[in-house]
């Protein structure tokens, strides 16, 4: 779907395409977007989302999943292992990882090229989920250490500057929570302070990474958006008019002054999908002063507080989600430049020798 309005108004995006497992803007050409679909590759669109182009040739897979990007590389995560290109889409090569169904990717720029994050989401109890490369070699291997060895990864986020620290921080959204690495994946600590769940999406503010917003489809009730103005050492809930229970399936954040973020949800009970817009003053937005400065205490409550702006509802449909095998809810294009977005599908509940409530 996708809207010029800020998500008052919706229309349908890719002709013939029922939906995208992630769509994303590529972040040094403004008007530029990409979607990969579950069973047609992966579709360009130059214009801001109006008009698209198939743009699958060297894919084996056509389930693409993920997307990630660095200057001159498109990284894409597909149901049988990671491809990239280096020429704007127009052809893939095989980058390994075959045949790992990878739900979510990363690049990470380095003073020789990239280091790259694949998120694996399926697998016997104890696997390895979470696989890292320097440059293009595909040389693949398991992040050890700090990182959960069995914790299943929905999304990865990697912010556009340093936070705290020398290198860009790297986000992963996990069965077992949000972990966060500030030394190039090497150490990973949990973040305290939210709820016990899973966590499918990932977002750093471009205009300031330390500035996060996390969002989860959690089983239990936990779902939400929460949010963080300092690193992730404390949150808040974000959006306290949202659904009760919350299945969060995507968002973006619009740069507008205030800025927006636009959540979509999904709720299993009726099958329904709904589409949420929230005012975030407290958002820094390139040559624009916040109204409410980040957080000033570091420490992180139990229990995320409901602070934020309460959401008004955009536009409401029913009906069965794309894919309800995998429980995706609505995939949102906000077709305005500037414009973050993350796009997750949903772990597959029926094979609990992968998932950890």
């Amino acid at each position: 779907m996708r809207s010029t309005d800020s998500g008052a108004t919706w229309s349908s995006a890719i002709v013939g395409i029922d939906g995208a497992w992630v769509v994303r803007f590529d972040p040094q050409q403004a008007m530029t977007a990409y979607a990969g679909t579950q069973t047609a590759g992966l579709y360009k669109s130059l214009d801001e989302g109006k008009t698209w182009t198939s743009q699958s040739q060297g894919l084996n897979n056509m389930d693409v999943r993920s997307l990630a990007f660095g200057t001159g590389l498109v990284l894409a995560g597909t149901a049988q292992g990671v491809y990239y290109s280096s020429d704007a889409a127009s052809s893939w090569h095989a980058l390994g990882l075959d045949p790992q169904s990878i739900a979510a990717v990363g690049v990470l720029p380095n003073a020789s090229g990239f280091t790259l994050f694949a998120g694996i989401d399926n697998g016997p109890v104890g696997a390895a989920f979470l696989m890292k490369s320097e440059g293009l070699a595909g040389s693949w291997g398991v992040v050890k250490g700090t990182f959960p060895a069995d914790a299943v990864v929905a999304t990865l986020a990697v912010a556009s500057a340093p936070s705290g620290g020398t290198d860009p921080p790297v986000l992963a959204g996990t069965s077992q929570g949000l972990f966060r690495s500030d030394d190039r994946g090497v150490t990973w600590n949990a973040l305290a302070g939210l709820p016990s769940t899973d966590f499918n999406i990932a977002l750093f503010n471009p205009a300031n990474p330390d500035q996060i917003y996390v969002g989860s489809d959690g089983d239990q009730g936990n779902g939400g958006v929460f949010r963080s103005l300092d690193r992730g050492a404390s949150w808040s809930t974000f959006g306290a008019g949202l659904p009760a229970k919350p299945r969060v399936t995507a968002l973006a954040l619009q740069l507008l002054n205030p800025a927006q973020v636009v959540a979509a949800t999904w709720n299993p009970t009726d099958g329904s999908a709904g589409a949420y817009r929230i005012e975030d003053p407290a958002a820094t937005v390139a040559g624009v002063t916040p109204t409410a400065g980040p957080s000033g205490s570091g420490r992180a409550s139990a229990a995320p507080r409901a602070t934020a702006p309460t959401p008004a509802p955009v536009r409401r449909s029913s009906g069965s989600p794309a894919y309800a095998t995998y429980a995706v809810a609505l995939a949102v294009l906000v077709g305005l430049g500037g414009v973050i977005l993350a796009r997750r599908w949903r772990m597959r509940r029926e094979d609990t020798r992968i998932y950890r409530p």
